[in-house]
C-alpha cells in the first residue's frame, strides 16, 4: 500500500515519487537487517508489473525501481508478483498461458543481486526448469500446485510425473478463502482430511477383501472411483459408451481461454487406472445382459449428465448439445441460440465466437448468467460475452423449437420469437441409468447422474466411492434399491 501510487496518497516523506513511497520498506529492511544474524536470510515479495498504470498505479519502471531499492536495503532474495486484486487483467487464472509473466522476474533478474523466484502459471516443471537453465529464474515457487499435490517436489524427483495430480487453475481454494470458509481443492479431494487414515493422502490400504466391481461411465468421477477402488485391491472395470474418457471434462478442454487445462485432469486419472490395473472398456452401452453375464459384487454408475430434452422441438434436426459444438461434430448456423446460462453454456458461448462470426443469444431463467462460475473468472467471462455482442436473455425461457425460431417467454410473460438456425442445448439433467439393481449386491449413483454439481463435487463423489467400496453400507451416495 506505500510503495504503489494507486494507494499512496501521502504528502509527507513516505508518499510522493517512488523513493518516497519506498522509504518505508526501506527502513523496515534496513532495521531487520541490523537485528539479526548476517547468516539469517531475508526474504521480500514485491510486485515487479501492477498492471494498474491506467488506474493510477506504478508503472513497470517504478516497480523495478521499489525493487532496486529493496535489494540495496540488504535482501538475500526476491519473490516477483504480478498484478493487483483490482488489476483489470486476468492474472492467475488458467486463460493465461503458463509462464506468461517470466519476463518479469527475467527484468529483475538483470537490474539486482539477489535470487529471483515466482510462482505464477508455473504449474509444469518443464517451465520453471527451462528458465532457470535461462538464466531467466533463481526458484520456482509452487501455491496452488502444492495444494493440488504436496508430493509435487518429490514425485519431480523420482521422476513421477504421471503421478503428480495438476492444479487446473479452476481457483476454487482462492473463492473458498476469499468467503473466509475451509478450503477444498476439485482435483484433491483429500486436503484438509491428511491425518485421517481412510482418505489415504499417504497412500490406500489393501482391502481385506477383493471386490468385482464395474463402473459404468468413464467420465471424472468414474475414473476417479476406479482409481482409488483399484489402488484398494479391487478387480475394477469401467464400460464407456463413447470411443475416449473423460466424459464432460474433455468435452469442456475443447473450450477457450485456457480450458485445455481440464484435459490434464483426464490424463492424470487415467495414468492412474491404467497404474492400478483398471480395465477400461470403450464403445461399450453397459446392457442389462452384459450385467448378468459379469456378475459384479458391485456396480458404480457415473454416466454424468445429459442436455435437458424437454423443451417441445428439442428433437428436431438443427438441435444439438453443447458437447457436440465443443467437440466440433456439428456445422453451426448464422444464428445460434444456447439455451442455458452456466458456466458450461458461457463455455460455449466464448468457443462459438471463437470460431466465427456467429450471432449468438443465450436464454435462462436466473437474474444473472455465470452463477455457477467461480467469482475470479465470471467477471471477465461476461465481459467476453458484452464484447461479442451475445443477447443474453435473463429470466426467460425458451417455450418451443421450432424450425427456424425459438419461442422465448420473458419476464414480463409475454412470448418472442427470435431467429434460431442452430439451437444448443445447454442445461443439464441427470443421466440416470435405471434397472441394474437386482445384478449386483450393492449399486450406486455418484457424479452429476445424482444431481448436476461443478466438476470439484464429480471428483471428490468419485473418490468418495472409491475409498468406500468396501462397506458400501455408508449412506453417503444415491443408492438404488433393489
Amino acid at each position: 500500500n506505500f510503495i504503489s501510487a494507486y494507494t499512496n496518497k501521502r504528502t509527507d516523506e513516505y508518499g510522493g515519487d517512488i523513493h518516497g513511497r519506498s522509504r518505508f520498506m526501506k527502513e523496515i529492511l534496513e532495521g531487520i537487517r541490523k537485528a539479526i544474524p548476517s547468516d539469517v536470510a531475508i526474504g521480500i515479495r514485491l510486485c515487479g508489473e501492477e498492471l494498474l498504470d491506467d488506474r493510477g498505479g506504478n508503472t513497470p519502471e517504478e516497480s523495478l525501481e521499489s525493487i532496486k531499492i529493496a535489494d540495496k536495503a540488504g535482501i538475500d532474495y526476491l519473490s516477483v508478483t504480478a498484478g493487483w486484486q483490482e488489476s483489470p487483467v486476468s492474472v492467475i487464472s488458467r486463460d493465461v498461458p503458463m509462464g506468461n509473466w517470466l519476463y518479469i522476474a527475467e527484468r529483475m533478474k538483470k537490474n539486482i543481486k539477489a535470487p529471483v523466484s515466482m510462482a505464477y502459471r508455473l504449474f509444469v516443471p518443464e517451465i520453471p526448469e527451462k528458465a532457470m537453465a535461462e538464466g531467466k529464474l533463481d526458484l520456482w515457487e509452487m501455491c496452488r500446485p502444492m495444494i493440488a499435490d504436496p508430493f509435487l517436489p518429490k514425485k519431480i524427483m523420482e521422476d513421477r510425473q504421471q503421478d503428480i495430480i495438476p492444479c487446473i487453475a479452476c481457483n476454487v481454494c482462492l473463492a473458498r478463502l476469499f468467503r473466509d470458509t475451509e478450503l477444498c481443492c476439485t482435483v484433491r479431494p483429500s486436503l484438509g482430511h491428511e491425518n485421517e487414515v481412510e482418505w489415504g493422502f499417504y497412500g490406500f490400504q489393501k482391502s481385506k477383501t477383493k471386490k468385482k466391481v464395474i463402473v459404468i461411465g468413464a467420465g471424472i468421477a468414474g475414473l476417479q472411483a476406479a482409481a482409488i477402488a483399484a489402488e484398494k485391491g479391487h478387480d475394477v472395470t469401467i464400460y464407456e459408451k463413447n470411443d475416449h474418457v473423460g466424459g464432460q471434462f474433455s468435452a469442456a478442454a475443447h473450450g477457450p481461454w485456457g480450458d485445455q487445462e481440464f484435459q490434464r485432469m483426464v490424463n492424470y486419472l487415467k495414468a492412474q487406472c491404467d497404474k492400478h490395473g483398471v480395465k477400461i472398456i470403450l464403445k461399450t452401452p453397459v446392457t442389462k445382459e452384459l450385467l448378468e453375464k459379469e456378475k459384479a459384487d458391485s456396480v458404480i454408475i457415473a454416466t454424468g449428465a445429459a442436455p435437458d430434452k424437454s423443451i417441445p422441438g428439442s428433437d428436431k434436426k438443427h438441435v444439438v448439445s453443447l458437447f457436440d459444438v465443443l467437440e466440433g461434430k456439428v456445422k453451426l448456423g448464422q444464428n445460434v441460440v444456447i439455451v442455458g446460462g452456466t458456466g458450461a453454456a458461457i463455455s460455449t458461448a466464448l468457443y462459438i465466437l471463437d470460431k466465427g462470426k456467429h450471432t449468438v443469444a443465450m436464454v435462462d431463467k436466473p437474474k444473472k448468467f455465470g452463477l455457477d462460475v467461480n467469482p475470479s473468472y465470471v467477471w471477465r467471462y461476461m465481459k467476453k460475452l458484452k464484447e461479442g455482442n451475445v443477447v443474453q436473455m435473463l429470466q426467460s425461457a425458451v417455450k418451443e423449437i421450432r424450425d427456424k425460431e425459438v419461442v422465448v417467454e420473458g419476464p414480463d410473460k409475454k412470448e418472442t420469437a427470435i431467429p434460431a438456425d442452430t439451437v444448443v442445448l445447454a442445461n443439464l439433467a441427470p443421466n440416470k441409468e435405471v434397472g441394474y439393481g437386482k445384478y449386483a449386491k450393492d449399486v450406486y449413483m455418484i457424479g452429476d447422474a445424482v444431481q448436476v454439481r461443478r466438476g470439484t463435487a464429480a471428483i471428490r463423489d468419485g473418490y468418495k466411492m472409491g475409498m468406500r467400496v468396501d462397506f458400501f453400507p455408508y449412506q453417503t451416495y444415491h443408492r438404488i434399491k433393489h
